[in-house]
């Protein structure tokens, strides 16, 4: 019997369970942007489209901010990103850009 107490106990110690309290956890502060509430597939498609938006090519942050425009305004989240967008050398660009920004707010 005392082997098996033992045994069992060198096996929860190997294995990270033990009954001693450890600290909580301390809850991180959010530094990024992200859309507030549950993720949800739109709040999934937002972000990685803001991604694009700020370390796409020129081609894929065209197409991001075409995306954007389509979601209308569950996309409120990228203005700032399409904002800083609005002043772009590129022409194409900055016109998905405006484009975006008006269907955003439209909507």
């Amino acid at each position: 019997m005392q082997r098996r107490t033992w045994m069992l106990g060198s096996l929860a110690l190997f294995a990270g369970c033990s009954t001693a309290k450890r600290p909580a956890k301390k809850a991180r502060a959010r530094t990024d942007k992200r859309p507030k509430g549950p993720k949800t597939m739109g709040n999934l498609l937002v972000e990685g489209y803001i991604a694009d938006l700020k370390n796409g090519s020129t081609a894929s942050r065209i197409t991001a901010a075409k995306e954007l425009a389509n979601l209308g305004s569950s996309a409120k989240a990228a203005l700032p990103a399409l904002a800083a967008l609005a002043d772009h050398a590129d022409a194409k660009l900055r016109a998905a850009a405006s484009a975006a920004i008006e269907a955003i707010e439209k909507k």
